[in-house]
This record gives C-alpha cells, sequence and structure tokens, in this order.
C-alpha cells in the first residue's frame, strides 16, 4: 500500500507580537469524587491535552500560553491563558 503524504504545515508569523506560536502536548492530572470498582480505578488515565497558543514565558519550572490577544496602540492585552509546570509537559513543537 503506498504511503500517506503529509502536508507540510505552514509556519504562522505573528509580526505584531514578539512570540513564538506553539503547540504544546502535556500531562494533566485527572480526579473522580464519586465511587469506583477496583476495576474502574484500575481504568482511571492521565489526561494528555493539547494547547495551541503563543509562548509567553518559558522557565525551568513552567510555562504561560496564551491562545487570543488584543493590540491596542502599544499595549497587548492577553486571553486564554495557561500555565503548566515543566514537570508535565511532554512536548513543545513550534508551529
Amino acid at each position: 500500500m503506498p504511503r500517506k503524504r503529509r502536508k507540510a504545515v505552514a509556519s504562522i508569523e505573528t509580526p505584531d507580537i514578539p512570540y513564538p506560536k506553539v503547540r504544546v502536548e502535556w500531562i494533566d492530572c485527572v480526579s473522580d469524587s464519586g465511587w469506583a470498582t477496583e476495576k474502574e480505578f484500575d481504568r482511571m488515565k492521565l489526561a494528555r491535552p493539547i494547547n495551541e497558543g503563543w509562548l509567553y514565558e518559558k522557565t525551568k519550572d513552567y510555562i504561560k500560553l496564551f491562545a487570543s490577544y488584543d493590540k491596542d496602540s502599544d499595549e497587548i492585552s492577553f486571553g486564554d491563558r495557561t500555565m503548566i509546570p515543566r514537570a508535565w509537559v511532554k512536548k513543545i513543537q513550534k508551529i
């Protein structure tokens, strides 16, 4: 069977803001306050969210992302903000 070709993802440049656009794969905790059997408890898995947005800050302890913004004259307002502990981040990819 012939291999499927992958389409190249064009990098989206945003010249009006000085932040790179990224895709972040990470692991999140899961909690449930209900009752469960052993079998149900054993099937419990961590969540594996994916966020896309602009990388605001990256330190050894955390990353900060935003998915929307508003630029008014010389100031930027950030929306849809997320802060993720670095230990939970599995992959950061520029897009």
